[in-house]
Formats: structure tokens, C-alpha cells, sequence
């Protein structure tokens, strides 16, 4: 796994930001390559628990139509757990408590 930090993913961070924004359920997230699947993940920690697909499907059209793709951009939810681990080797580039206090 490894972290995507070139312009076009710097673009899709912007674009993803302001959406979680409007999502007070997220509180931090992570823009990863996968090795296994060779694709783009993005890894969101929510504060509910409860997987939004609407938040999801909005991400992945962000996605398709800044890299003009038909591939798809696969979010993960993570637990408090799965979020420390991947906190150890990757830093978040959304982090609401960051933004807001």
C-alpha cells in the first residue's frame, strides 16, 4: 500500500474534501494505492460507523470525472482499530478536527 500524492490526486483531494465537508460523519481519510488490486483506494474513518453509499457514489463520480475514467474509485470504512494501524505509516489528508478546531 502506498500513499497518492501526484497532481492529479492533489486535485481529487481538493475535490473530496469539500464533499467531506459536508458529511459530518467522516473524520478522516486517506487517499491510497492498493498493491493488490493496483487501483486507487480511498480509506475513510467514519465517526457512526455507518457506511454511506451516497457518500461513496459521490467520491467515485468525483473521481471519474477528474481522471475521465471508467475505473472506479474503491472506499473503504475503517473502525477506530484498522484507522490506528494504517495511521502509523500514512498521514490523513482530510482530518475534521484539524479544519475545525
Amino acid at each position: 500500500m502506498g500513499e497518492q500524492d501526484g497532481a492529479h490526486e492533489q486535485r481529487l483531494k481538493e475535490a473530496i474534501s469539500v464533499l467531506l465537508d459536508l458529511d459530518t460523519t467522516v473524520a478522516r481519510a486517506y487517499l491510497l494505492r492498493a498493491n493488490h488490486s493496483g487501483g486507487t483506494v480511498l480509506v475513510l474513518l467514519t465517526h457512526d460507523r455507518q457506511e454511506s453509499g451516497k457518500l461513496a457514489l459521490q467520491m467515485d463520480r468525483a473521481f471519474g470525472a477528474l481522471f475521465n475514467t471508467e475505473a472506479h474509485l474503491d472506499v473503504v470504512f475503517l473502525d477506530d482499530e484498522a484507522d490506528a494501524r494504517i495511521r502509523k505509516s500514512f498521514s490523513p489528508f482530510y482530518d475534521r478536527r484539524a479544519r475545525y478546531h
